[in-house]
């Protein structure tokens, strides 16, 4: 337990059944009778979330943010609600909140766990269970910045993105929270519930529709060259979230915030709707070509978003990204390499001024990820088509799979449409 004073970021957990599953950011636990909450948090944004079982109950949470140099203390006290299984935020005038904050500082901070501890014990665990999967080949350090990557999962996400996702200032969230998009398609639900959850609990999340990113008065070639790359869309979806005469800037982080924020909630909710919504960032985001050499720090980025997320895909109880599983994880191995190419055709002009240096550092970096992890061979590498000759001295040609597809070459060859 922690000593405590009343300017040190605290979360009061109040009546929480014992036993009852708690998390916040990377971390969680199961309760104990003598557990009352968390102190010493990082200021920033953070994301708290209980279930009444570790894996098979829906999970509920909200996001809080806890800021320096407020008028109060920066205490944010919660109370189990036994009819909802939620956890309700109480307003800082609140009697009973007021008692709670003043009962732990004289106390002590008694029953409130330091967020740091917290961190360290779930580090050890997992070092432990790391190796004995590597036979006693452990990676410490690994699993030692794992619990502490929160800043880098949750750099883009703010008030304001919040406020627009979650349609609300409660900032409130649950594994069937859904983006009304996705309320046909939630697994283990039946059309009720999830026309329930829609109303409950909705997501107000980017639109997007990857049959059409182009232009409803684009014709020909520009059609296709839109549908093809998609800098155009990304564009689109940017200004969407740029204020009025607003800078673009703005816009492009929060597309970045909503990535992290999908990617986030179904770390921690299993939330269906969010990844789905994670697949259509990243099928926007990775088949751009002409933004590559337009806002190449932006995609420099994105590509390190996207590293600190897969180092932590396997913290998904059940596997919901199922990147070790080859059917499953077909879309994100045909999305990468095709990105890889299109990184390599955009700088192709440019190694000498070293243009695009940064970028492809990056890509680097998280394709030796791919491979070290799941076994993801770099495209270059694979011969898709060849000679080979017989016993008998006669040669054939041998084609793999879907070369074709990949070259456009046979029945994907492109054709010409007179309009």
């Amino acid at each position: 337990m922690a000593s405590q004073n009343n300017n040190t970021p605290s979360l009061p957990l109040l009546s929480l059944p014992p036993k009852t599953l708690v998390g916040i950011d990377l971390l969680s636990f199961n309760s104990s009778p003598n557990f009352h909450g968390i102190t010493n948090i990082p200021y920033g944004v953070h994301f708290i979330y209980t279930g009444t079982h570790a894996s098979l109950s829906i999970r509920h949470g909200r996001w809080i943010q806890l800021k320096p140099g407020g008028p109060r203390p920066p205490w944010e006290v919660l109370r189990w609600n036994s009819d909802t299984e939620t956890l309700d935020l109480l307003d800082h005038d609140n009697q009973t909140a007021r008692n709670a904050i003043a009962a732990f500082t004289e106390s002590s901070g008694r029953g409130l766990v330091d967020y740091t501890a917290l961190q360290d014990a779930t580090s050890d665990l997992n070092a432990r269970e790391s190796e004995a999967d590597n036979n006693g080949a452990g990676n410490e350090q690994r699993t030692a910045e794992s619990t502490e990557d929160w800043p880098k999962l949750s750099k883009y996400i703010t008030p304001k993105l919040l406020d627009r996702v979650l349609s609300s200032t409660e900032w409130i969230v649950s594994s069937i929270s859904s983006a009304p998009s996705d309320t046909e398609h939630i697994p283990g639900l039946s059309h009720l519930e999830t026309t329930n959850a829609l109303h409950q609990s909705p997501l107000n999340l980017l639109p997007i529709n990857l049959k059409q990113t182009w232009e409803s008065s684009d014709i020909g070639g520009t059609r296709t060259e839109r549908a093809r790359d998609r800098s155009w869309y990304l564009g689109q979806l940017i200004d969407t979230l740029t204020p009025a005469n607003g800078d673009r800037t703005l816009g492009a982080r929060e597309v970045l915030g909503e990535l992290q924020f999908c990617f986030l909630m179904v770390l921690t909710l299993a939330n269906y709707s969010c990844l789905e919504q994670w697949k259509r960032l990243l099928s926007v985001c990775l088949t751009c070509q002409k933004a590559l050499l337009e806002v190449e720090p932006y995609f420099v980025e994105l590509v390190r978003i996207l590293g600190t997320q897969i180092q932590h895909v396997d913290d998904v109880e059940g596997g919901l990204f199922e990147l070790r599983d080859e059917t499953n994880s077909s879309w994100l191995r045909s999305l990468w390499a095709r990105f890889k190419v299109l990184v390599d055709e955009a700088f192709a002009d440019e190694k000498e001024e070293g243009k695009g240096k940064a970028l492809r550092k990056e890509v680097n970096a998280l394709q030796r990820l791919f491979e070290d992890r799941y076994g993801w061979q770099n495209e270059k590498d694979i011969l898709r088509r060849g000679m080979v000759q017989l016993e008998d001295g006669e040669s054939v040609e041998l084609t793999m799979q879907g070369a074709d597809e990949d070259d456009e070459t046979g029945e994907y060859a492109p054709v010409i449409v007179e309009t």
